[in-house]
């Protein structure tokens, strides 16, 4: 019996065996594979710098953002932005980054300044510009009206500058500085203070101007050219800027020069040599509670999606560059290489709390979301589709201490980056109802405590996917005067060289989308689905020319100027003419005014003498009808008021004997 039973329970162990055989090698092939699990988990995570897997091309470098962004840098008055997707003016923020589609309106009496990076833009009153192309390729403006002062620093080779005028589209093809203006009808005004810039009318003819030259363009291809006129007081406001910046070019041993905003730095902190990092610039104007990206607002600037505008007029380069420490109870900012080309990103921060974080927190009903900078050695992960090769550059151009594997590892699950160096610091952590970000408001009046759960949470590097409003775009609500152009203005035809990308969708098409796309931007692709047709007759585009056939350039010689003039060509004393125009227009005006004011003291002298005329016969009855009270009333009486009587034909003027 108990061999039986021995049997019995040694074929079921058996079988229990060959049972757990898969069991077995499943766990030694996991055993085996246990040092793999940390890439697996990469490549099975969302890639946190690309789009879900419905869309393969999003990697592509062809769906890539700028490396660059145009910085408004400076405003003397009052200036107002429209949004690329927004039908709305309101005023523009300091430091707002501009992208393609943004249009600028500059008011009477106020001066505004563009940073591009490579060429800086000063606008003078009444002046309307919109960026119709800002790439790594190509840099492309439209000037509707007022007048815009351009230097240029340096053009990368196979790049493209043009603005687009009535009349006139303007290459520029060396650096220097050159002034376009807009007088009210319509004729464009080029002058080359130093340079050489190709102009093409709008009959699509082109010619070059030198080094002191000056044309005027004005339509079906008419233009005339005179020497450069001398400096009015736009010019000087100029030259008193770009003195300001050449002065601040010593900070280009610290910092790239591709660092948009980096002029700003000297005058309002200092550098010091700090061990392990290098240079480290310390902001000097700042409380001692200050804290990085804690003075602005977030606004949702397309392509990057959330992007932070400071409040300092230094508020530009620390916070979309480098790389932030704390040491000795104060923040300083350590650049970006001084000898890489600097990628821009819209902020180099961690977040706690929002959608997609892995932390969601209810504040009565509502949500908050916290963020805090990055130290050097920490992957910034865009929230955006990108390539691999852009992650690489827009981490290692900004921080010395990264390695390329990290970069993509970091990039492909944001978890393995769970030690952030500022996480440790004293109120490093910015906290906020999720409401007042998204629309736009300043983060100063609505910060809150960090919660203990953000305290005890682990910060990420993925952006968190909240979907954007009408006010993240377009910003808080000024309660100020917001200028805007005449409708005149923005529906001016103007003639474009190279043509642009076409304009970007209504926001109220992009939102559904990114809503779709789980809170984050669309990439180029999708853009595309959504891009409505350009609107005609808003700009003139260039005639098609067969292949291989030759560009007739109609070139002037330095020294002299002399070429054939076209059938429609102005007159060479046409500048003269103009301001002779303008003269005699002023004292048409003056006289105008001068006859309007005699006829109406002429008038006023004829309503004088017909009140004494009736005066005079209605005080004979009066005597008639009252004679006791005549008698009884004092020698000198107040003279009854009568009402005007009605004039019913117009006044005769009078001789001009009594003119005189």
């Amino acid at each position: 019996m108990r061999r039986q039973y021995c049997e019995w329970l040694r074929g079921d162990i058996v079988i229990i065996v060959l049972r757990r055989i898969p069991i077995i090698v499943a766990a030694a092939l996991a055993f085996a594979a246990w040092p793999a699990v940390p890439v697996l988990a990469q490549d099975n995570a969302p890639p946190a710098y690309q789009p879900d897997a419905n869309q393969p091309d999003a990697g592509q470098p062809d769906n890539d953002p700028p490396t660059r962004a145009a910085r408004l840098s400076y405003i003397e008055g009052s200036a107002s932005l429209q949004p690329a997707g927004v039908d709305d003016w309101n005023a523009a923020p300091l430091n707002q980054p501009l992208t393609v589609g943004d249009a600028l309106w500059i008011d009477r009496g106020s001066h505004a300044e563009l940073d591009l990076g490579s060429a800086v833009v000063r606008l003078d009153q009444s002046s309307s510009v919109t960026v119709l192309d800002f790439s790594d390729q190509a840099l492309q403006l439209r000037l509707n009206a007022g007048t815009m002062d351009i230097t240029v620093s340096g053009l990368d080779a196979g790049a493209s500058f043009e603005i687009d005028a009535p009349n006139a589209a303007v290459a520029l093809l060396r650096p220097g500085e050159y002034r376009l203006g807009i007088d009210n009808a319509g004729n464009t005004s080029v002058a080359i203070r130093n340079g050489q810039a190709r102009v093409i009318s709008d009959d699509q003819q082109s010619m070059n101007l030198l080094t002191g030259q000056r044309a005027l363009y004005g339509a079906h291809g008419s233009y005339a050219l005179a020497q450069a006129a001398p400096p009015d007081d736009f010019d000087h406001w100029c030259q008193q800027r770009e003195a300001r910046w050449a002065d601040e070019q010593a900070v280009t041993r610290y910092v790239s020069s591709d660092v948009v905003g980096y002029e700003d730095l000297n005058d309002y902190g200092q550098w010091q040599q700090e061990p392990d990092v290098g240079n480290v610039w310390f902001p000097t104007q700042v409380g001692d509670d200050w804290v990085p990206y804690s003075a602005g607002h977030w606004a949702w600037v397309v392509p990057w999606g959330w992007s932070w505008v400071d409040d300092a007029p230094w508020g530009f380069a620390p916070f979309h560059y480098g790389r932030w420490i704390h040491t000795g109870r104060r923040w300083g900012w350590v650049p970006a290489p001084a000898r890489r080309h600097a990628v821009y990103a819209p902020a180099l921060v961690a977040w706690i709390g929002g959608p997609g974080t892995g932390m969601a927190l209810s504040l009565g009903g509502g949500a908050a979301v916290g963020w805090l900078p990055l130290a050097p050695g920490e992957v910034y992960v865009p929230g955006y589709g990108v390539s691999p090769r852009y992650l690489q550059n827009v981490n290692i151009s900004n921080t010395s201490s990264l390695s390329a594997t990290t970069v993509i590892n970091v990039g492909r699950n944001p978890a393995l980056q769970d030690r952030y160096a500022n996480q440790g610091v004293p109120h490093a952590l910015t906290v906020v109802p999720q409401i007042n970000f998204t629309a736009g408001q300043p983060v100063g009046r609505h910060l809150m405590p960090p919660p203990p759960q953000f305290l005890s949470a682990k910060p990420t590097a993925r952006v968190p996917g909240i979907v954007p409003g009408r006010e993240s775009v377009l910003g808080a609500v000024s309660l100020g005067r917001v200028g805007r152009p005449p409708p005149a203005v923005m529906d001016r035809p103007v003639v474009t060289h190279r043509q642009p990308p076409p304009p970007l969708p209504g926001f109220e098409l992009q939102q559904p989308a990114i809503l779709a796309n789980g809170g984050h931007p669309l990439n180029a692709a999708q853009l595309a689905h959504l891009r409505v047709p350009q609107p005609s007759g808003r700009l003139t585009p260039r005639a098609p020319t067969a292949p291989g056939a030759p560009t007739a350039y109609r070139g002037i010689p330095e020294r002299a100027p002399q070429f054939q003039p076209p059938a429609q060509a102005l007159g060479p004393n046409v500048f003269r003419q103009r301001d002779q125009e303008l003269e005699q227009q002023r004292e048409a005006q003056m006289r105008e005014q001068q006859a309007q004011e005699l006829q109406q003291q002429q008038q006023l002298r004829l309503q004088e003498q017909q009140l004494k005329l009736q005066h005079k016969q209605l005080q004979p009855q009066q005597q008639r009808q009252l004679p006791e009270q005549r008698q009884e009333a004092p020698p000198r009486t107040a003279q009854p008021q009568h009402p005007k009587p009605e004039i019913k034909r117009p006044a005769e003027p009078l001789p001009p004997s009594e003119q005189r």
